[in-house]
């Protein structure tokens, strides 16, 4: 079954492991800046900003434990991830942007 969009959208998906390490997905680049902190830049720029979806990855993290998207452009993003205190923490997680 095809999807249709009432766009030509672009979608990059992959996965990202707590050091930063890209375990799934093409057309991108990751960079961990800091300890919970990573930059995904895209291949390909979008055409405009894409909405952005980040989750963790694994059942070994408490419901509490987080992850946050922030600082979307049509070239990059960071995702913020946590623990359950609410301390930013390196926490492996998938992610899928679509614009």
């Amino acid at each position: 079954m095809a999807i249709t969009a009432y766009e030509n959208l672009q979608i990059v998906r992959g996965t990202v492991a707590a050091d930063g390490t890209r375990t799934a997905g093409y057309g991108f680049k990751v960079t961990k800046l800091s300890t919970g902190k990573y930059t995904l830049t895209f291949n390909n720029d979008f055409a405009e900003k894409p909405s952005v979806v980040a989750t963790l990855d694994g059942e070994a993290w408490s419901l509490l434990d987080n992850t946050h998207v922030s600082d979307a452009t049509t070239e990059r993003v960071t995702v913020i991830t946590g623990n359950s205190a609410g301390d930013v923490a390196d926490r492996p997680f998938h992610f899928i942007a679509m614009g």
